[in-house]
This record gives structure tokens, C-alpha cells and sequence, in this order.
């Protein structure tokens, strides 16, 4: 194949003030500089092998800017100083190596990374209302909403979505910024001027809904050739559940009111309703878009059957939707997880060197089980999507339970910071800390402890590997991959000595129920919001024995790779039919 642009939202890398300080030390010292971290979040874990020499000729990663120095490197201030760095061959073995190339594109080289990097840049208030208002503030809760509205009242810290019609308009601005950037990339990229090889467009995730439909419409502009055409293929993957739209209608009813009530004109105006209209449609202008699970597909086809004269036809796995004279595949594959890597970190002879202060966390937690003690563990970023305020709840009283046949637990919450401008973060952390010291008040021995600044790459597989009992218990998750490096996590130990996953609502628990697997393999699925019931089920487990099978294990070693998910969908990208 020839051609690979990766858009998402934020991308693999960002460059800092503090970066470049200590590269500058590191050459007026004559000491080589620490290796720099690269590629920490979800989504550069799956796209990692894209980002290597290989299948494509070329892959370009397109991303917004995140970092304060992005401009001026994209601009060629620092091209001294990456010279200088390979000079002294400190790259880009141990520190980046970015050519600005006479078109201006970015190369970027690191270790066995080689690729072409772009940012879009946005100012700060435009980035705010697009990013965090819209995508974060109303639609990453509305694309977990899967269940009653009645949910509301049982979760006490998940937010309603907040909807404004300007940030909509910068979501949409967005869009068409990024599409514009992606036309003149692969303009700059030469591509085109080829006679073969194919050209893949892969947009991530729900931050980029719009901009299929801008970028095929600057494609009519550029006057390409049916044959340019043919050769670009455009995908998108979406990271998220697919809100369910017949659990939304009370939201696009209270919307509707609300606006009766204030006496809103505005003859163009959006409201709950138009706007997932416009996103829903927009997404078809893609020619494949690939969902986690079934059940979201589901949902999204019930959306566009709801709202849309469209023609829906299954085709194995897959199903076609016929729009006009056009048509979009969509299908589930759901994403894997860097097999090789986690089992690599996790095997016998590494050991977790996390610190909480000047303790070692290993110590503490050999500490625990030599009293008797069952380590419970939960490990994640701060986000109310998690069900962390119930997780607390559902050790309670799994702690509880224990206590009744003289068994005892300590539970090791560990959390990183999220969206800490945000006001519903604000009010999560908030109700976090309160309800964790009012348990730890009511239960002996203050069994709760919460690590509050997110243990790092690798040490967090580590960290699983010591536990007991896994706690994943989302309110609703796309997939939840903490789920599959628990089980990974205990692949070296004695099966007798495994430990035990327990699982709500997400990716992860749809996939593994389909395969059939269950507490006879060691995971206990259960509801995050009926906290007493989990604790029932959790404790017995446990005085069951129940512990991670080497059938589960062996499931997410051999078919959970993100590799082969990654090409999975880059096939379907390409293979699926455009039009009908």
C-alpha cells in the first residue's frame, strides 16, 4: 500500500520548553539526555506498528497542536538543534530527530519510529469551545448514554450533556480546519501524481465526526479525476460507545422545552436533535466506519433509520448503507492492545518499583497478603464514565461480606488526572474524596487507598500483575482495555495464584461474554450500580477460588493484538465498495 494519513484529535507528540532545556543540558554537558516518553496514550498503542517502516510507503500522523513549542518547531526554529542531537548521536536513539523537508512537511524519527508528523493549530478560545465544551462536555456524555435517563438518578456524578450552539458551530470550524489541512497534506505528499497505490484518510474518534463530509467536498473543488477518486479511501474509527437513540429522547425532549420556556427565536437555530443529525449524516460520508462491538453499530443504524431515508443491507459481518448514489460499510473490530510489549513487562523477572512517598509499593502490597489480606486494585484515568464513586461502594461492601467468614481486604484505587479545568471533573474529584474518607471512617482499618496521580508506563502492568481482584467497573466504556492487561498480567503466575477479574458495562465485558467466558475463567460480571449485589457476588467468588483460566489468557494473547486490528480495518477501508 501506499499512503497512510492518521487523523485524530490529539497527536502522538508534542514538544515542550522543558524538552528542549534539557536536550541543550544534555549537549553542554557531553552526557547523553534520558530517553524522552513517547507514545503513552491508547491511541498511539494502536497505531504504534503504522508508525514503523513497513506495509505503507508513507504514513503521516495529523493532529492538533498540544504542546507549547508545536509552532515553532513545525516552523524550523529548533532545526539547529536536532542537528546537533544527531550529531553527537544522542539521535534519534535516545531523543527525536525532526527534518523539516523543503515542502515543509515534518519527519520525524525516534527509535523504530519513522514517520511524518502535522499539526493544526487552533487558538486557545476556539480549542476551548470545540474541545471542551462541545466534544467533552456534551458529546463524550451523550455517546455513553446507553441505557434509561432514569441512570441520572442512580449515578450520582455523571453530568447531563451541555449543549451550546457557538461551540457546535467551532466543532464544525474545526472540521473544516482539519480538512483543509489534510487536502494540502496529501497534495505536499505527491501522491496523487502516481499512477497506483493506494491513498487512506483513518479519522479517530468522535472529536472528528465532521470532517469526512468537509474534506469530500474540497475533493469536488480540487477538480480530481474519477480516477484520483477511486485511489482515496476514507475511513473512521469511533473509540466510544454509540449513544443509543431511543435513551436520549427525554434529553432532545427536556432540550426542546427548555428552549419553549426561554422563548428562544432564532430561525437557524440547533438544538440537541438537529445536531446529531448533522453528525450522524456526516459520518456516512465516510466509506467505512468501524465500531467496537455490534451493539453500537446497532445503535448507530438505528439513529440513521430513525432520522434518514436510507437502505440498510448486512453483508457478513458488515453492514452496507445505501445513501444517494453512495455506500458506507460499517462493522465491528473491536481494538487490541500491544500483546508482546505488556507480556515482555510483566514477566518473572520484572518487579513493580513504584513509590508511594518513600515507600515501595510492592513491599506494601507483599505486606498485605502476608496478613491475609486480598488486594483488591482499580487503575484508570479520573473520568466519571468509570463508575469510580460506585466502585467505592462495591468494595464496601465486597469488604463487608469478607468480614463474615474472618476474610480481610485492602483496595488500591489508582487514578490519573483528567480534564481538571472542567467543572464535572471538579465535582467527580470532589464526591471521590469524600465518599473514600467517609468509607474509610465507617470500615476498620481504613481499607482505602487512592494514588491519585496514575502510575506510568510500565510499572502500571506491574501494578496489575500483584493483584487479586481487578475492579473494571465502568458505567459504560467503549472498550476498556485495562481489562485485557489484567488478564494479560497474569500470564507467568501459578494458576492458584491468579487473580480475578470483575467487570461492568463496556467493549471488554460485550466481547468477552460473546466468547463465552465467565466466572469459571475467572471473571465475575456484574452490575456497577446495584453495589450490594456486586459485593455478594464478588466475595463469594473469592471464597470459590475463582482465578484468571489459561483459556482467557490464551483468547486475548492470540486474537486481541492491535496489529491485526489495525489491519483489519485499513482492509476494510480499502476494500469496501463506494458506490451503489
Amino acid at each position: 500500500m501506499s499512503y497512510l494519513i492518521i487523523v485524530s484529535n490529539r497527536g502522538p507528540f508534542s514538544f515542550s520548553k522543558s524538552m528542549f532545556d534539557d536536550a541543550e543540558a544534555a549537549l553542554n554537558s557531553g552526557k547523553q539526555p534520558e530517553d524522552i516518553e513517547f507514545g503513552e496514550g491508547g491511541l498511539v498503542q494502536a497505531m504504534a506498528g503504522l508508525l514503523k517502516p513497513g506495509k505503507w510507503n508513507t504514513t503521516t500522523w495529523l493532529g492538533a497542536s498540544m504542546g507549547d513549542m508545536d509552532i515553532d518547531v513545525a516552523r524550523g526554529h529548533y532545526s539547529s538543534l536536532f542537528q546537533r542531537m544527531e550529531k553527537e548521536k544522542y539521535a534519534p536513539e535516545h531523543f527525536p530527530n525532526i527534518e523539516i523537508e523543503p515542502d515543509t512537511r515534518m519527519h520525524f524519527r525516534y527509535k523504530a519510529y519513522d514517520f511524518y508528523m502535522r499539526f493544526v493549530f487552533f487558538d486557545t478560545r476556539h480549542m476551548h469551545s470545540y474541545y471542551n465544551r462541545f466534544a467533552n462536555g456534551f458529546l463524550w456524555p451523550l455517546m455513553h448514554l446507553t441505557r434509561s435517563p432514569v441512570f441520572y438518578k442512580k449515578a450520582s456524578v455523571f453530568p447531563r450533556p451541555s449543549f451550546k450552539k457557538n461551540d457546535f458551530v467551532q466543532y464544525t470550524s474545526s472540521g473544516v480546519t482539519f480538512a483543509n489541512t489534510i487536502i494540502d497534506e496529501v497534495r505536499k505528499s505527491k501522491e496523487l501524481t502516481r499512477e497506483k497505490g493506494d491513498i487512506v484518510v483513518w479519522n479517530q474518534d468522535y472529536h472528528l465526526m465532521r470532517i469526512a463530509e468537509a474534506y469530500k467536498a474540497m475533493f469536488d473543488e480540487e477538480g480530481l479525476s474519477e480516477q484520483e477518486r477511486q485511489r482515496i479511501h476514507v475511513g473512521q474509527f469511533i473509540h466510544t460507545p454509540f449513544f443509543n437513540i431511543h435513551e436520549i429522547q427525554g434529553l432532545i425532549r427536556e432540550d426542546k422545552r427548555a428552549r419553549i420556556k426561554a422563548q428562544i427565536y432564532d430561525p437557524f437555530g440547533e438544538n440537541i436533535e438537529t445536531v446529531l443529525q448533522k453528525l450522524t449524516w456526516g459520518m456516512l460520508s465516510n466509506d467505512f466506519i468501524g465500531f467496537h462491538v455490534q451493539e453500537y453499530c446497532d445503535h448507530y443504524l438505528e439513529a440513521l433509520e430513525e432520522w434518514f431515508p436510507v437502505k440498510i443491507r448486512v453483508n457478513g459481518r458488515s453492514y452496507e448503507i445505501f445513501h444517494q448514489d453512495r455506500v458506507t460499510t460499517i462493522a465491528p473490530f473491536p481494538i487490541g492492545l500491544d500483546v508482546d510489549k505488556i507480556l515482555s513487562e510483566v514477566s518473572p523477572h520484572k518487579r513493580l518499583t513504584h513509590r508511594l512517598g518513600k515507600e515501595s509499593l510492592y513491599y506494601k502490597l507483599s505486606h498485605d497478603k502476608n496478613e491475609g489480606r486480598y488486594v483488591f486494585g482499580g487503575l484508570e484515568r479520573r473520568d466519571y464514565t468509570k463508575g469510580l464513586v460506585e466502585r467505592l461502594h462495591i468494595f464496601a461492601n465486597t469488604y463487608l461480606e469478607l468480614r463474615k467468614s474472618g476474610k480481610e481486604a485492602r483496595f488500591y484505587q489508582v487514578t490519573a488526572p483528567s480534564r481538571s479545568d472542567s467543572p464535572d471533573y471538579q465535582h467527580l474529584n470532589e464526591i471521590l474524596d469524600q465518599e473514600r474518607a467517609k468509607i474509610n471512617e465507617t470500615l476498620p482499618n481504613s481499607p482505602i487507598i487512592h494514588i491519585d496521580q496514575g502510575i506510568s508506563v510500565p510499572q502500571n502492568y506491574r501494578f496489575m500483575k500483584e493483584m487479586d481482584v481487578m475492579l473494571v467497573t465502568p458505567l459504560e466504556d467503549g472498550m476498556n482495555l485495562v481489562a485485557f492487561e489484567y488478564i494479560l498480567s497474569q500470564k507467568y503466575k501459578a494458576r492458584d495464584q491468579r487473580g480475578m477479574l470483575v467487570l461492568t458495562k463496556s467493549g471488554a465485558s460485550r466481547v468477552l461474554k460473546q466468547k463465552g467466558f465467565g466466572d469459571q475463567d475467572g471473571i465475575i460480571f456484574i452490575d456497577a450500580l446495584k453495589t450490594k449485589d456486586a459485593g455478594k457476588a464478588i466475595s463469594q467468588a473469592l471464597l470459590k477460588k475463582r482465578h484468571i483460566s489459561d483459556r482467557l489468557i490464551t483468547y486475548v494473547e492470540c486474537e486481541r493484538r492491535v496489529d491485526d486490528w489495525a489491519r483489519k480495518n485499513l482492509q476494510a477501508i480499502v476494500n469496501c465498495r463506494k458506490t451503489s
